[in-house]
């Protein structure tokens, strides 16, 4: 709700459609939008079809030359979309661009990142990042006020010119969440096209609330998505380098989280939690 409260509050200069995608809620949102917003479309699925199937669905039912892709936790900052819009329409080479993305404590949020490799995704399992930024951008340090060329923009906010959509055929629905977007910006590049981070966009990512029992499904997901890239990508000798490098580091997290415990009590139950999260990838490793 305060998502399209947003987009309403502080409306766009350029001419913006908004259509909602809903998928499957079992909460009582899609009622209270309707009454509030009657003028608003909601497509709603009979499943939970995921982030990229969802994407598709509302894209196929817009009429403008640009899409923009919003998840519902997040808040637009005034001028957010005409920044977006006016950079794409200036830039050819430009196939999408991203927002700047904030915790809601005004805080800095990551949202690029490079394409994924076997030695980046090793790098980062090791959080060899924190002494050298190899798996990720130092995207904290980037200029504020000009735009970056990266190689994956988070599709939290993410902007595309339809002809590069259709041309690419939006987005992967075999990914049902994560990756997706990291797999679109591969093919974009691969098509000639590139990405970009547009930090005078501004908005408020809140993230995902949940239980530990659902944090573990979606720790899961992740790598499940991860390995579906490189499969996709890459191909099956990689893909089981892939796997073999995550064991190891797995393992290695589980013989260390006990230590970093005993030297960090204040930090036991989220040893006790990653413990968990890589017990359950070790065990499902071999089926995903």
């Amino acid at each position: 709700m305060n998502c399209i409260e947003s987009l309403k509050r502080k409306p766009a200069n350029v001419p913006v459609e908004i259509i909602v995608v809903d998928n499957n809620s079992t909460d009582y949102s899609v009622r209270k939008l309707q009454q509030k917003f009657p003028e608003i479309p909601i497509i709603q699925s009979e499943s939970n079809i995921g982030f990229a199937a969802a994407n598709n669905l509302g894209a196929s039912y817009a009429k403008g030359q640009y899409l923009f892709l919003l998840n519902p936790d997040t808040v637009v900052e005034e001028g957010a979309i005409d920044e977006l819009y006016n950079f794409l329409t200036s830039k050819p080479s430009a196939g999408a661009a991203g927002s700047y993305l904030k915790n809601p404590d005004d805080t800095f949020q990551i949202s690029c990142y490079p394409f994924p490799t076997l030695f980046r995704e090793l790098w980062r399992l090791l959080h060899l990042d924190s002494i050298i930024p190899f798996g990720s951008y130092p995207q904290h340090k980037w200029d504020t006020k000009s735009p970056h060329k990266c190689d994956v923009v988070q599709g939290t906010s993410l902007m595309i010119k339809r002809n590069v959509w259709n041309a690419l055929k939006g987005l992967d629905e075999n990914f049902f969440i994560y990756s997706e977007e990291v797999d679109f910006c591969y093919r974009l590049v691969k098509a000639g096209f590139e990405n970009y981070w547009v930090p005078t966009s501004r908005v408020i990512h809140y993230g995902g609330q949940s239980t530990s029992q659902y944090a573990r499904e979606m720790f899961l997901q992740l790598y499940r998505a991860k390995i579906q890239y490189f499969k996709k990508h890459h191909g099956n000798f990689v893909t089981f380098i892939y796997k073999t490098i995550l064991l190891i580091a797995s393992l290695l997290r589980l013989f260390l989280s006990p230590l970093v415990s005993w030297i960090n009590p204040d930090a036991k139950i989220q040893q006790r939690q990653i413990q968990e999260n890589y017990k359950y990838l070790v065990a499902s490793l071999s089926h995903l």
